[in-house]
């Protein structure tokens, strides 16, 4: 399928060229084709749907816009989820770079560089993070409890 903004996308890929024409360390998503940049917005949009939103998905394609507001830690004001914010857009962006710097990001597995038996020794590589820091704090307010899988109980 297509991107088709706001059906399966949250940016467009001429929305993201626009993105990452002032941005350093593009070089991935300015070498990108066309196609590959719309797959990597099509995923990025899917991986942002999984998480845990405040507020009530308006239609079943994507998870925004949403009924509800958030509290933008930025701006200091509640933020309507009527329309598509921001920072989604952003957090739709920036994780499409993240996906074709680094594409085996979600098959990704552990893997051991060296081992050395005698003295014991494990030298390893880290795979990169599916969903980025930087996307992270972006969300972040949006998500139910920030984000965190913490719970209590009040007794």
């Amino acid at each position: 399928m297509a991107l088709v903004k706001d059906t399966n996308s949250y940016a467009t890929v001429v929305e993201a060229d626009t993105y990452f024409a002032d941005r350093l360390g593009a070089d991935a998503w300015t070498s990108a084709t066309s196609t590959k940049k719309a797959q990597a917005l099509i995923t990025a949009t899917a991986t942002l749907d999984q998480m845990s939103w405040s507020g009530v998905a308006k239609s079943s394609s994507l998870a925004f816009p949403r009924e509800g507001y958030f509290n933008d830690p930025s701006l200091g004001i509640p933020v309507d989820m009527s329309v598509v914010p921001n920072r989604i857009i952003k957090a739709t962006i920036e994780p499409a770079l993240h996906l074709l710097s680094n594409e085996d990001v979600l098959s990704a597995q552990q893997t051991f560089d060296s081992i050395t038996v005698d003295t014991i020794s494990l030298d390893f590589q880290t795979a990169p993070s599916k969903t980025p820091t930087s996307v992270m704090t972006l969300v972040r307010p949006m998500l139910i409890n920030g984000g965190a899988s913490l719970w209590w109980r009040a007794n």
